[in-house]
């Protein structure tokens, strides 16, 4: 259990660092904190806060891509910061983490970031969105095990 540990603080940094970076320029990278920054660390699943970052940027095209297949009548890029930061570290972690966790727990998890960051109602658009890809998914999967 101890891999888990505090995997809800590495997905606040790790959506931390994706919002800042919409406001800097493209060459900026993103990077976990050094091991001097205890405070920001402590407890935090650094690995996995890295996994996401670098798996969102590596893959934001196709995630957004996604993300707009799913969301018709919205577009993507007109989302607010948090929204659509909150969306694509969600979807990365239901679709291309290697990793297998519980939608229910990535769900959750982006809900409750889209309540303490986001705007007022903007949780349940976030929850019916991610939603459809995570129904989305499991029947994919279960249609290609059959």
């Amino acid at each position: 259990m101890k891999q888990n540990r505090n995997r809800r603080q590495a997905r606040l940094y790790a959506f931390q660092s994706l919002y800042a970076k919409e406001f800097h320029n493209v060459e900026d990278t993103i990077s976990v904190p050094v091991a001097e920054e205890v405070h920001t660390t402590q407890g935090m699943d650094v690995a996995y806060a890295e996994a996401i970052i670098q798996g969102v940027e590596a893959n934001k095209t196709t995630i957004d891509a996604l993300l707009q297949s799913h969301s018709p009548k919205r577009k993507i890029s007109q989302l607010g910061a948090v929204e659509r930061n909150v969306l694509r570290l969600a979807t990365w972690e239901l679709i291309l983490s290697n990793e297998v966790i519980d939608p229910r727990i990535i769900i959750n998890e982006a809900i409750q970031l889209t309540k303490d960051y986001g705007a007022e109602k903007s949780y349940k658009f976030v929850n019916a969105v991610l939603d459809t890809i995570a129904k989305n998914k499991t029947a994919v999967s279960t249609s290609t095990e059959a």
